[in-house]
C-alpha cells in the first residue's frame, strides 16, 4: 500500500513539473529553480532524476551541474551526486610491455606516429589547424594563461599566440562554475564533447623538483633501450589507434604529448566505449584531469608562456 502511494504521488508530482514547465528557449532554464524547490520533499538523486527527465521531455539540453546547482540552493546543501568515477591506476607491467613493443622502431615511435599521419604537418597554423577541428560557426575557449576564461569565435586570427585551449565547443561567452560565478571556460558552458584529450606526462620528479615519481624506473628502461620519454608516449597513442579515431598529437612544448581522440555523440556512461577506451588510457597513464570537458588542453602550434613551439605530430582533419 505504501509503495503504491509513493508511486502516485510521484506520477502527480512528475505530471505537475511538466505543466509548469516552459519548453526549452523560453524560459526552462530559469524554471528550474521552481522545479527544485518543488521536488525538495524527495531525496537529491530522485529529484534529480525527475528534472532531467523534464529537461529532457522539454527538448532543453541535459546539463548536470545546473540541475545539481538549484537542487542545492534550493535546500541549501553541497551535494553534487553520485561521486565521479574512480579511474584505474596506471598498471605500470602493461605499460612497459606497451611501450617495449615499439623499441625497435627506428628512428623511433614518434617518427612512426608522424608518418602515419593522414594529413600533411607542413606549412600548418594555428588558425588553419582549429577551423578545421571545430565547426565554421563554433565558439571555442583558447587562454594566454591557466586562469583565462574567455570565449571567442573559431575564426580568432590570434590563436597562434595562446598557449590553451579547450577541445571542445562552447555554449555561450559564460556560463556558471559550481561556486555560482560566471566564467566562460567552465563545465556549464560546455555545449557538448567533441574531442577527448589525453596527455602522458611521464616525468621523473613531481612539482616540487625533489620527490622521485613512478616513473623512475621506466623512464630508466627506455633510456636503456634507446627511447625518449616521447617516444614512449607515440608508443601508447599507436596502441591505442585502433581503438578510436585519432585527430590530432600536439606536442606540450616541455614534456608531453596530448591526443585529440573524436568521440562527438558518444555515450559516456559506465560501460560505454567511450568509458572503457577512457579507464584503458588512464590505466596507460593518462592524466584523467583533462577527461573533463572544460580543461585546457594545449593549442596546436601555440607558443608556450616561455616561448617554446607547440609541435603538431599527426593530423585527421577529415571528421
Amino acid at each position: 500500500m505504501n509503495t503504491n502511494s509513493s508511486t502516485v504521488k510521484r506520477s502527480r508530482l512528475t505530471a505537475r513539473l511538466l505543466d509548469s514547465a516552459p519548453p526549452a528557449g523560453s524560459g526552462l532554464n530559469e524554471w528550474l529553480m521552481k522545479g527544485a524547490r518543488m521536488t525538495c520533499d524527495l531525496p537529491p538523486d530522485e529529484a534529480f532524476e525527475l528534472l532531467a527527465k523534464v529537461v529532457k521531455a522539454k527538448d532543453g539540453d541535459h546539463d548536470a551541474q545546473a540541475i545539481w546547482r538549484v537542487i542545492n540552493k534550493a535546500r541549501g546543501t553541497s551535494y553534487n551526486g553520485p561521486s565521479k568515477p574512480k579511474w584505474p591506476e596506471p598498471d605500470l607491467g602493461i605499460i612497459e610491455k606497451i611501450t617495449l613493443l615499439r623499441a625497435w622502431d627506428v628512428p623511433g615511435a614518434l617518427s612512426t606516429l608522424e608518418s602515419r599521419s593522414p594529413d600533411s604537418l607542413k606549412r600548418r597554423t594555428a588558425e588553419g589547424i582549429v577551423s578545421r577541428l571545430f565547426l565554421p560557426d563554433s565558439l571555442i575557449a583558447p587562454g594566454f594563461f591557466p586562469e583565462c576564461i574567455g570565449v571567442t569565435r573559431v575564426s580568432n586570427q590570434n590563436l597562434h599566440r595562446m598557449a590553451f585551449i579547450v577541445p571542445n565547443p562552447m555554449r555561450g561567452q559564460y556560463g556558471l562554475t559550481q561556486e555560482g560565478t560566471e566564467s566562460g571556460r567552465c563545465l556549464s558552458n560546455v555545449l557538448r564533447r567533441r574531442f577527448l584529450v589525453t596527455e602522458f606526462d611521464f616525468k621523473p620528479v613531481k612539482p616540487d623538483g625533489v620527490t622521485p615519481t613512478k616513473w623512475v624506473p621506466l623512464l630508466e628502461l627506455w633510456k636503456a633501450q634507446g627511447m625518449t620519454a616521447l617516444d614512449a608516449q607515440a608508443a601508447i597513442i599507436l596502441f591505442l589507434m585502433p581503438h578510436a579515431p585519432l585527430a590530432m598529437v600536439t606536442f606540450s612544448g616541455s614534456a608531453s604529448l596530448h591526443a585529440w581522440w573524436y568521440c562527438e555523440g558518444e555515450p559516456e556512461h559506465t560501460g560505454s566505449q567511450l568509458h572503457k577506451f577512457m579507464s584503458g588510457a588512464a590505466a596507460l597513464g593518462a592524466d584523467t584531469a583533462l577527461f573533463c570537458p572544460s580543461q585546457f588542453a594545449r593549442m596546436p602550434l601555440g607558443k608556450r608562456q616561455t616561448g617554446e613551439l607547440q609541435t603538431v605530430h599527426y593530423l585527421n582533419l577529415t571528421r
